[in-house]
């Protein structure tokens, strides 16, 4: 795989905190650009979050990859004229502070359009930069209770349930750098200042679009698009399984060696086995716990069959596809230590290091023109922040 980096040359200045915000940047780092990170002199508040090494959670060093670190107070005496200093040469700025709260500091989007005219300013936030309840903040779980996400994810217990990881952060991450990348598309010269919104609640609806289409064409909640497909128990774990046409079930009564079921009237069709879903599960666990995980997943996809073992995160590490495709390989993370780094599809640019906080502190603020004297002043006064 090609080490592309094709964003070499650009500047990115990324003052945001969490997953959604320094997914973005951090997306820009690994296509090449310059990613200046200022963070508070406390931190990111998403670097204790969590087990990780001395730079931080492994979520922080996930999504930091690759940036430099200045550690500023923005309520010290200077600290927004160096913002602003850093802005005037970047083509990217990202933040993601409630909506007004950029604009009282003094970095909105109107005073870094001024020090910068064709800065692309993406602000990164829960529900929007408008509407009744732009204030209120918003989580991943909130984002899934909000957007109708937990509903459809109602599993076998029937209830709403969030997904246990955080992906409304990482997929608005995700499109905050797509609308960034298309906003910088085209002629430098003939670009003009953009304000990109992009938010959790927004990106939680974007990734469900069907769903919510259906609903308004329906009149009601989605109904199960392919029973019975599913989790199952089997002899010694669980097994995941699938189909997308009526052969597919044809396939899975052979797999399990039941091919009477085929002509069984409540299960003739995607119709009759949603309406006889839970007969069908009952007896679909039965038969499915008597043998191992193995043995069913390559019984049913010898037949064609959609499924998999449901793995942990060692299996799937320890998976052959994932060691031959180099899905996540294992490098240096922090100083010391390593781990295994999932690859961002079609990238081969992710060993990279997170930064501890203020690292380039001193250097940035040079480079920004403050006097050294003045430099250690601030340091002293805990404005900002040095590795010790």
């Amino acid at each position: 795989m090609l080490d592309l980096r094709p964003l070499e040359g650009l500047r990115v200045l990324d003052l945001s905190q969490g997953i959604a915000g320094p997914h973005c940047g951090g997306l820009f780092a690994e296509y090449g650009a310059r990613v200046v990170k200022i963070e508070p002199p406390g931190g990111d508040w998403m670097r204790p979050l969590g087990p990780g090494f001395d730079n931080g959670s492994a979520g922080f060093i996930y999504y930091n990859r690759g940036k430099e670190s200045l550690a500023l107070d923005l309520k010290a005496e200077g600290a927004i004229d160096v913002v602003l200093e850093f802005a005037a040469k970047s083509d990217v700025f990202i933040e993601n502070n409630r909506p007004g709260v950029s604009e009282r500091l003094g970095i909105g989007f109107d005073a870094i359009k001024a020090r910068q005219p064709n800065i692309v300013y993406v602000s990164v936030s829960g529900l929007g930069q408008t509407g009744p309840q732009a204030n209120r903040p918003l989580s991943d779980t909130v984002a899934q209770a909000h957007s109708g996400m937990m509903m459809v994810n109602r599993g076998r217990a029937d209830i709403p349930a969030k997904i246990d990881t955080t992906i409304i952060d990482a997929i608005t991450g995700l499109y905050a750098f797509q609308s960034a990348s298309m906003a910088l598309w085209g002629d430098p010269a003939k670009r003009e200042a953009r304000h990109i919104d992009v938010s959790l609640a927004q990106s939680a609806a974007a990734i469900q679009g069907p769903k919510v289409l259906e609903y308004g064409i329906i009149g009601g909640m989605p109904v199960k698009l392919n029973p019975p497909a599913g989790s199952y128990p089997t002899a010694d774990g669980w097994l995941a399984l699938t189909l997308v046409r009526e052969s597919d079930w044809h396939a899975i009564c052979r797999a399990l060696k039941r091919v009477d079921l085929i002509d069984n009237p409540k299960y003739a069709s995607f119709e009759k086995r949603s309406e006889n879903i839970a007969e069908l599960t009952a007896l679909l666990d039965e038969i499915l716990k008597a043998e191992t995980t193995e043995e069913w997943a390559a019984r049913l996809t010898a037949e064609g069959v959609l499924a998999s073992p449901i793995n942990d995160y060692g299996q799937w590490l320890a998976h052959p596809q994932t060691r031959g495709t180099e899905a996540a390989p294992v490098f240096p993370v922090a100083t010391p230590g390593e781990g295994p780094v999932a690859r961002t599809p079609g990238s081969a640019n992710n060993k990279r290091l997170s930064p501890h906080l203020g690292e380039h502190s001193r250097e940035l603020l040079s480079e920004a023109g403050i006097q050294p004297e003045k430099i250690e002043q601030l340091i002293a006064a805990g404005s900002v922040i040095v590795p010790t």
